[in-house]
């Protein structure tokens, strides 16, 4: 009996799995959204840049739920992504583009 609802139960998941739209086909994309940060801190120039990118994804994300929503300020969801950075020994600066987008 028991093997049976095992077999039963393993079916049923595996109709329910297949069944399920993959996240890219109910992705809801918006128009590309920019944002730009700098980082003067007194630390190494890869720890500059990496705080001046992870800031400027910060302020993408803000900048994306302010003008489409909550559901589009992910950066992990967004599609073509677009990251400069450049700077001197004293200061990074990037800037980060992307298409903010949302799974059904």
């Amino acid at each position: 009996m028991h093997s049976r609802f095992l077999a039963a139960a393993t079916m049923l998941a595996l109709v329910v799995a297949g069944s399920i739209l993959p996240a890219d086909a109910a992705k809801v994309c918006k128009d590309a959204v920019s944002a730009k940060a700098r980082s003067a801190a007194q630390v190494s120039d890869t720890s500059r840049e990496k705080r001046a990118r992870d800031n400027a994804i910060d302020n993408w994300s803000n900048r994306a739920r302010d003008t489409y929503g909550y559901t589009y300020k992910f950066w992990w969801r967004a599609e073509d992504k677009k990251v400069e950075c450049g700077g001197g020994a004293s200061a990074k600066h990037c800037t980060v583009s992307a298409k903010p987008c949302r799974v059904y």
